[in-house]
């Protein structure tokens, strides 16, 4: 895509892709006329344009693959809070490369745009506006009282999924926001450790609303729950991964997953799929119950005595045919 903006002199405007060239042309008064070009396939609703007095820094990420441009645009008042804040991008792109394989966009770079709204996924120029501040607007309880913005997480999560892998139907959004949420988990585990991340990983359950299914109507346009789909599509996946119970299995999945679905369309169906074929388990009565059903399953049970012997009687309230593992504790310390 070809994106051409023309905006009055003293003003720039930043879009997706790299910055072929700009002029500056006389009329009635003096207009700089920028054209940027994005070199990949880029979905209608990531393509931005951003007219500022902006102020641009540069910088590179290195990585096994190559030198990777980063580029800031931000509010010349800004600047030195930027250059300090934005520090935190080259350990978010390290992590996620790790998990998701190499930054998708790699010949088109990697931006982040000062604008006056929160923050959007927009491909290679990421909206921000989260005020240089930790957390979602300053509100760490958000990020389980850990130390960094959430705004860049997300967003940049969204670079592998939403923007190199797009649903074809909004019904199917949780796709990009399922695993981009979750794409958090991991980074936190990342930076962090297991311990920490498993607390994030409970702090986004207290968000849960099980309001309505996570997967939408298909073909009219509608899609799921529009808040569980986040956090509650992200406490799936880590489900998923309990049941594993093999975590060298569970990021090889992810890892691989990135790659086949790269800079795709795809259905759902086709990850859901993807998850049974890798992983070796059917998981279809899993994603019955937490997809497309908003109700949680229940699970009923009472310890039964008979002489000197215990027993542990359980069924689930469920759809027909769900079973999950479930971990019990036989002593201190000891699960079974």
């Amino acid at each position: 895509m070809l994106i051409s903006c023309q905006v009055p002199a003293g003003l720039q405007c930043v879009a997706n892709g790299n910055l072929r060239f700009h002029d500056l042309r006389k009329s009635t008064m003096h207009y700089n006329t920028y054209h940027w070009f994005v070199s990949y396939p880029i979905n209608n609703y990531d393509v931005s344009l951003n007219i500022g007095d902006y102020t641009h820094f540069h910088d590179v990420y290195v990585s096994d693959q190559d030198t990777l441009d980063l580029d800031y645009y931000v509010l010349k008042y800004n600047e030195e809070k930027a250059r300090e804040h934005f520090k935190e991008v080259k350990p978010i792109l390290s992590c996620y490369e790790k998990f998701f394989g190499p930054y998708p966009f790699w010949e088109d770079g990697y931006a982040l745009v000062e604008t006056p709204y929160l923050g959007m996924e927009h491909q290679s120029a990421i909206a921000y506006g989260n005020n240089y501040l930790p957390g979602y607007k300053g509100n760490t309880n958000f990020i389980a009282g850990l130390d960094f913005d959430y705004i860049i997480v997300h967003e940049t999560g969204h670079e592998w999924w939403g923007n190199s892998i797009t649903a074809n139907d909004i019904a199917d959004m949780w796709i990009q926001e399922t695993f981009c949420t979750y794409s958090e988990v991991l980074f936190v585990e990342c930076m962090y450790d297991y311990d920490t991340m498993i607390k994030y990983v409970e702090n986004q359950i207290r968000m849960i609303r099980n309001d309505k299914p996570i997967v939408g109507i298909p073909n009219v346009h509608k899609r799921g729950s529009s808040g569980d789909m986040y956090y509650k599509g992200s406490a799936i996946l880590h489900t998923i991964r309990n049941v594993l119970e093999n975590d060298s299995l569970w990021y090889d999945l992810l890892l691989s997953m990135t790659g086949h679905f790269k800079h795709q369309t795809i259905d759902g169906r086709d990850v859901l799929n993807y998850i049974n074929e890798k992983s070796g388990y059917n998981f279809d009565n899993l994603y019955e119950q937490y997809l497309y059903k908003s109700e949680l399953p229940e699970f009923q049970y009472k310890i039964l005595t008979k002489g000197e012997e215990i027993y542990l009687q359980y069924r689930w309230k469920a759809n027909d045919n769900f079973d999950m593992p479930i971990k019990i504790r036989l002593k201190l310390n000891e699960w079974s």
